[in-house]
C-alpha cells in the first residue's frame, strides 16, 4: 500500500501545473465571456490556437503566471494567419500613436491596433497576451510576477466590434499549444497533427513535386538567378528529372530536393529544408571507418584514427575507392548549404571536420572503403558501428578551445572579459538578446571607454535582432554612419501562384503592396526596412578606443552587419575569416514555407532581397562575404587539437606590433562604368545588397 501511495505521490507531482494559471481579466472567473475559442470559426476563418475574450474597455489585464517578457509590440491582424507587427520603445499608448503618425490609415483600422506581451514560463512555455493600451514601461528580459498588470483591455481583431484581448500559448520549442487547459478549462483545442510521408513516390508523384519546387524557386526566391545562370538550372533539371523516372523511395527524392538548396542550385543561407534529414541515423545506428578523412585546400588526408591506426595520422590520400581525392574534394564543395553567393569560408570549414559528406551522409549501414595514399600504400577500411570499443586520437573534447568556445556559446549570449591593461574583451554569441541584456552589456563597455583597444568576438554568432545590432553600432560609430544605397527587392507586389502550396500564406495574400516598379529595372522595389545610414553616436556611452572584430564563416546575419557598417565606416578592423553572410546582399526577411503535395516536404524560402551597399572593390568583392583585413587561414590544430585560442592570439599580436586601420579603400568609390568594364553585368549592380534578419516588421503566422 505505501508503494503505491508513493508512485501516485510521484504521479502527482509530475502532472502539468495547469490550474496554476491565474484568468488573465481581473476578477473575472477563469473562462468567462470566451467569445472565440479553438477549432471555431471567425467570419469563415479556423482559430486554431487562441481565445478572444471580451472584457469592458480599459478592464485591467493581468500576467497569467511568474515569467520572463520576452516579446513586445504592437499587432494590427489582418487576419488569423497574417500580421503585422511595429516595435515598442516607450508605453504601449505611446507607440500605438506613432504608429498611427506613420502607417497607412487605408490599409488598416487603428482601433485595433493593439499592444502585445509574450511571457516565458519556467517550463518554457510562452503566453501571448495582446489587445493591450496602458503606460506600463516594460523590457525584454524583465521579470514578472502571476498578477502583475500588464496593460488595459481594447481591441484585437477587426472581426470583433466588442472590446477584447487575444491569448495563446505555444511550447518550448515553439508549436502551437493548449490554451484553456491551464486554466481549467475544458478544451476544445487539437494539436497539429504529425505529417505521413509516402515511402515510395511514383514517377508522376516526384516529377511533380519537383516541378512545382522549381517553379517555386523562380517565382519567390528573388537572388535565384545571382546564384545560378539560366543554362546551370536548367541542367539541374535535366540532371534531376532523370532520376525520377521510376518508383523512387522517399529518402532518396529528398536527397534530390536536398540536392536543390546546396551548391549544386539555390544554395543561400536563408533557403533550407525544414522536413527532417530521413538518413540521419539514430542513436547507436551509425557506423564508422577506422580513418576520418578531411580537406584543406587540394589535399585529403586523415584528420582521425581509430587506436591502432593513429599511425595513419596526417597522411595525404591520393583516392577512395577508386575516387581520386580532387574529385572527392569537389563533391563535397557541391554538398555545401546554408552559405551566400561566393562565400567561401564556410565550404573550407566543413571540407576540413564534416567527414561524414565525403560518404554521403550515409552512415546507417556496414561498408568496406579502399584508401589509397599518395605514397603508393593502400589501407582497407572496414567500418562498424560507432561505440564499438577504442577512441578516435585526436579526441574532440573541450580541451580543444574551439569546442569549449562553442559550448559557451549556448550557455552564454556575452561574456566581458579583461585581457590585459590597455584591452577588454567583448563576446557576442547572438544579437537575440532583450533588452535587459543589451542595457547590461552597454553598461559594462561604458565602465570600459578608457581601455585602448576593444576586441569584439563574434566568431559563433548567427545574427538576431537588429534592434540589438543598431544599439550596439551606436556606441562604436564616431559620427552619423556613411549614406548607402540601400533598398529592398521582391519579385512581385501581387500575390504568387505558388503559395497555393505555401503553409504560411495564401492566395489571398499579397504581402508586398506597398513595392513599386522602378522603370528599366525587374522586381519591385521599396525602401529597406532597417536602413543603417542614420545611426548616430550614442549620447550617454561611446568607446573611442581601437575596435578589432573576430569574424568566421559562423558569423551572419546581423553579425555579418555590424561588422560591415564598422568596417564601412573605417571604425574597426576584422581578424579571422570571411563571414558566413555576404557583403552585399542577403536573401531573408519575409519567407514561403512550401509543401510539396505528394512528398509533404517542406522548404523554407526567402522573398525579399535587401541591399546594403552597391560599392565594388578589392576590399568588398562582389558575391562575397565580409573578408578579414588579417586572415587566419583554416588549420588542423584549429579544429582538432589546440587548446589555445588562434584567431584571439592573432588580434592580440596585432595590438602589441601596432597595427590597426590602413587607407580607406572606400574614398574612392567606382562607377558603373568601371564596373561593367570589368566584365559585371548591370543587372548584377542594381540588386547588390545586404541586411539581418533579426527583428522583422512583418510577422508570417504559421497557417493552421
Amino acid at each position: 500500500m505505501k508503494r503505491i501511495l508513493t508512485i501516485l505521490a510521484v504521479l502527482v507531482l509530475s502532472l502539468p501545473t495547469y490550474a496554476q494559471l491565474l484568468w488573465p481579466v481581473k476578477g473575472a472567473d477563469a473562462g468567462s465571456n470566451i467569445i472565440s475559442r479553438p477549432q471555431h470559426y471567425v467570419d469563415g476563418e479556423l482559430n486554431f490556437d487562441e481565445l478572444f475574450i471580451a472584457v469592458d474597455e480599459g478592464t485591467e489585464v493581468l500576467s497569467p503566471s511568474d515569467g520572463t517578457i520576452v516579446s513586445l509590440g504592437i499587432n494590427y491582424l489582418h487576419s488569423l494567419i497574417r500580421a503585422t507587427s511595429y516595435s515598442v520603445e516607450g508605453t504601449f499608448d505611446d507607440a500605438i500613436l506613432e504608429v498611427k503618425a506613420k502607417a497607412d490609415l487605408s490599409k488598416i483600422n487603428p482601433k485595433y491596433l493593439s499592444g502585445q506581451v509574450g511571457i516565458r514560463l519556467s517550463d518554457g512555455r510562452k503566453i501571448y497576451i495582446s489587445g493591450l493600451r496602458g503606460t506600463m514601461r516594460f523590457k525584454t528580459g524583465m521579470k514578472i510576477k502571476k498578477g502583475d498588470l500588464l496593460g488595459t483591455a481594447s481591441y484585437a481583431y477587426k472581426a470583433f466590434d466588442e472590446p477584447h484581448i487575444c491569448l495563446s500559448v505555444s511550447t518550448a520549442k515553439g508549436t502551437p499549444d493548449d490554451p484553456m487547459t491551464p486554466f481549467g478549462l475544458e478544451t476544445s483545442f487539437v494539436a497539429p497533427g504529425e505529417i505521413i510521408t509516402p515511402e515510395i513516390l511514383t514517377p508522376e508523384q516526384a516529377q511533380e513535386d519537383f516541378n512545382i519546387l522549381m517553379d517555386a524557386y523562380v517565382e519567390l526566391f528573388p537572388s535565384f538567378y545571382d546564384i545560378v545562370t539560366p543554362e546551370q538550372f536548367e541542367e539541374f533539371k535535366k540532371t534531376s528529372l532523370a532520376k525520377l523516372q521510376s518508383d523512387i523511395s522517399y529518402k532518396d527524392f529528398w536527397n534530390v530536393i536536398w540536392s536543390s538548396t546546396s551548391t549544386e542550385l539555390a544554395h543561400d543561407s536563408h533557403l533550407s529544408l525544414l522536413t527532417p534529414n530521413p538518413w540521419e541515423p539514430v542513436d547507436g545506428d551509425e557506423y564508422k571507418g577506422n580513418l576520418l578523412l578531411g580537406a584543406i585546400g587540394d589535399s585529403l588526408f586523415v584528420t582521425q584514427a581509430l587506436e591502432g591506426a593513429e599511425h595513419l595520422l596526417g597522411k595525404k590520400v591520393d583516392s577512395l575507392d577508386n575516387e581520386s581525392a580532387s574529385d572527392v574534394i569537389r563533391r563535397i564543395e557541391g554538398m555545401t548549404t546554408g552559405y551566400d553567393a561566393g562565400v567561401r569560408s564556410k565550404i573550407d570549414r566543413l571540407n576540413l571536420v564534416a567527414w561524414n559528406r565525403i560518404y554521403h551522409n550515409r552512415l546507417t549501414e556496414p561498408r568496406t572503403t579502399r584508401v589509397r595514399f599518395s605514397d603508393g600504400t593502400e589501407y582497407v577500411d572496414i567500418w562498424q558501428k560507432s561505440g564499438r570499443g577504442g577512441k578516435y586520437i585526436p579526441a574532440l573534447s573541450y580541451e580543444v578551445d574551439y569546442y569549449k568556445r562553442m559550448l559557451q556559446s549556448y550557455s552564454r549570449n556575452w561574456d566581458f572579459k579583461e585581457l590585459n591593461d590597455s584591452t577588454v574583451l567583448l563576446t557576442v554569441n547572438t544579437f537575440t538578446l532583450n533588452d535587459v541584456e543589451v542595457d547590461d552589456i552597454v553598461s559594462k563597455i561604458g565602465e570600459n571607454v578608457q581601455k585602448e583597444n576593444m576586441i569584439i568576438d563574434l566568431r559563433l554568432n548567427p545574427g538576431g535582432h537588429v534592434s540589438a545590432m543598431n544599439r550596439f553600432l551606436s556606441v562604436f560609430i564616431d559620427t552619423t554612419s556613411v549614406a548607402l544605397n540601400q533598398y529592398a527587392m521582391v519579385n512581385s507586389n501581387v500575390s504568387y501562384e505558388s503559395f497555393k502550396y505555401s503553409l504560411n500564406y495564401d492566395q489571398s495574400i499579397a504581402p508586398f503592396e506597398e513595392f513599386k516598379q522602378i522603370e528599366g529595372k525587374k522586381g519591385f522595389y521599396a525602401d529597406s526596412e532597417y536602413p543603417v545610414n542614420d545611426i548616430a553616436p550614442d549620447s550617454l556611452v561611446h568607446y573611442p578606443g581601437k575596435v578589432y572584430i573576430l569574424t568566421s564563416d559562423q558569423s551572419c546575419s546581423a553579425a555579418t552587419v555590424f561588422t560591415s557598417v564598422l568596417v564601412r565606416n573605417h571604425r574597426a578592423v576584422t581578424v579571422g575569416r570571411e563571414t558566413g553572410t555576404a557583403y552585399h546582399y542577403v536573401t531573408a526577411m519575409k519567407f514561403a514555407d512550401i509543401q510539396l503535395p505528394n512528398s509533404k516536404i517542406q522548404v523554407h524560402i526567402p522573398l525579399v532581397k535587401e541591399v546594403f551597399d552597391d560599392v565594388v572593390n578589392d576590399r568588398v568583392p562582389y558575391g562575397r562575404g565580409l573578408l578579414p583585413d588579417y586572415e587566419v587561414p583554416v588549420t588542423y590544430e584549429e579544429f582538432f587539437t589546440a587548446e589555445n585560442d588562434i584567431i584571439l592570439e592573432k588580434a592580440l599580436e596585432l595590438i602589441a606590433e601596432g597595427k590597426y586601420i590602413g587607407e580607406n579603400p572606400f574614398e574612392v568609390k567606382e562607377n558603373m562604368s568601371e564596373c561593367a568594364a570589368k566584365g559585371k553585368s548591370l543587372y548584377m549592380y542594381l540588386l547588390l545588397g545586404i541586411l539581418a534578419v533579426g527583428g522583422t516588421v512583418w510577422v508570417s503566422r504559421k497557417k493552421k
